[in-house]
């Protein structure tokens, strides 16, 4: 197969999950041998949980790739083309290569379902994990930072032995699949940890600080908190962070590339899982972790986009996240004009309670998917507020939010990833999405 090719065979498996199918790891696994299990080939750090994740991953991978590691990066979604969820030593995988490992994930699907294996194919991200990893292999990467999709026990990503693990701050979202309580969320979570892992666990509501413990009690694995931080954190004029943590028993002085004060909280995260590696056989000296840490990017996150006026994009598509996009926007002072859109799953009204306090001016819009919440639906959860408007599409959308961004106000594009990726495609000018995908393709529990 070529890309496009490609596109189209994931485009044909339809839905994440499938009608009468459930979650589970055999089908996963068996595509994965039939490929010659290439997870087996490199090291793993497996990161879990509901917000975060990314970043902690893309945090680790810069430092490993400064430390001189070829590094591999797996996460999902994408934003605007699925070679953005394979990354080899910092770089978004060619068209060609996610090619082969499609064409590779495809012809043993067709294998296995020609010896009966396997009742039916495999998923989309079933797929797109099993040609991931074959990807990866065929790179040669050293170690590899694996995202979870959704949950972690009965996620795709599961079948690896990681040397290390993470598990971000575990919030409310995908609760028609994980569960209604942050306790029975956090027990998918867990299902990550293995026997002799060693886990980093970021800060942790109550219930689900239980949940953790228990679970790696019973799974023995070894649960750690966070690197310690020295003294307070400084923000500058751009919103990111600057300060000191400890390092392997000395003091480093970290400024992550990614803005708000919840990156102090995955970068901590994340120097603590550095820890664990180094003294696992993977060493990463101080100035490699603050190298690192410096250079990262992460899309989608507070990421700007345009100037004059400013304009951002920042996922917020679950309270948790809206409720660290409203803290970041009280501690620089910023009063954006919002441009929202949401899906239908999602809890827009608790975003819109979170957020409306902070807006100069909201535009509601819906991201172009048949899964979108309308903005006239979205406009009644907003309220009657005299700052809430109403677009047909995001070019409409950001065209108003432009005008009602006055005296230096920037404008802020939030709310479903599908948006966030349809303003990148739309403001950076990025034609290597020509072709993507059909957003109904599959994947959608992830934004």
């Amino acid at each position: 197969m070529d890309y496009a090719a490609s596109l189209e065979y994931l485009h044909a498996l339809g839905w994440e999950l499938r009608a009468g199918a459930k979650f589970e790891l055999r089908q996963v696994a068996a595509l994965l041998a039939e490929l010659g299990d290439p997870q087996q080939a490199f090291a793993a750090v497996h990161v879990a949980g509901t917000n975060g994740k990314g970043s902690v991953a893309a945090l680790l991978a810069a430092a490993l790739q400064a430390a001189g590691y070829r590094t591999g990066l797996y996460t999902s979604p994408h934003l605007q083309r699925p070679t953005e969820r394979i990354r080899i030593a910092g770089k978004e995988i060619a068209p060609a290569e996610f090619a082969a490992a499609m064409t590779a994930a495809a012809a043993a699907t067709e294998r296995l379902l020609a010896r009966g294996t396997l009742p039916h194919p495999p998923s989309f991200f079933e797929t797109l994990t099993a040609a991931g990893f074959w990807a990866l292999r065929a790179a040669a990467v050293q170690l590899a930072l694996v995202e979870v999709g959704m949950g972690g026990r009965l996620d795709a990503t599961n079948v690896l032995q990681p040397v290390a693990a993470a598990i971000t701050p575990v919030g409310l979202d995908h609760e028609k699949y994980l569960g209604a309580t942050l306790a029975a969320i956090a027990s998918e979570k867990a299902g990550i940890l293995k026997p002799g892992l060693a886990a980093v666990s970021s800060p942790q509501a109550p219930e689900v600080a239980a949940v953790l413990a228990a679970r790696a009690q019973a799974a023995r694995a070894r649960l750690l908190p966070p690197a310690e931080m020295l003294g307070d954190p400084v923000m500058d004029a751009e919103g990111r962070f600057s300060f000191r943590a400890r390092y392997r028993g000395e003091a480093v002085r970290l400024r992550p590339g990614l803005r708000g004060r919840h990156q102090v909280e995955n970068a901590l995260t994340a120097l603590r899982v550095l820890e664990v590696l180094s003294a696992g056989g993977w060493p990463v000296a101080a100035d490699a972790a603050a190298a690192g840490f410096a250079h990262v990017a992460w899309p989608g996150r507070l990421e700007k986009l345009a100037a004059h006026p400013e304009v951002y994009v920042d996922g917020a598509h679950n309270p948790a996240a809206a409720r660290a996009l409203a803290a970041f926007l009280e501690e620089i002072g910023w009063r954006p004009v919002l441009v929202f859109g949401a899906m239908r799953d999602k809890a827009s009204g608790e975003i819109a309670e979170i957020l409306l306090p902070r807006a100069r001016a909201v535009v509601l819009t819906a991201p172009g998917h048949p899964r979108a919440l309308s903005p006239s639906a979205l406009a009644a959860q907003f309220g009657a507020a005299e700052q809430v408007e109403t677009a047909a599409d995001l070019p409409r959308a950001l065209a108003r939010a432009r005008a009602l961004a006055t005296d230096g106000a920037p404008v802020l594009v939030t709310g479903s990833l599908y948006l966030v990726g349809e303003a990148r495609e739309l403001l950076a000018g990025d034609s290597a999405g020509a072709g993507e995908i059909a957003p109904s393709a599959g994947g959608e529990w992830e934004r």
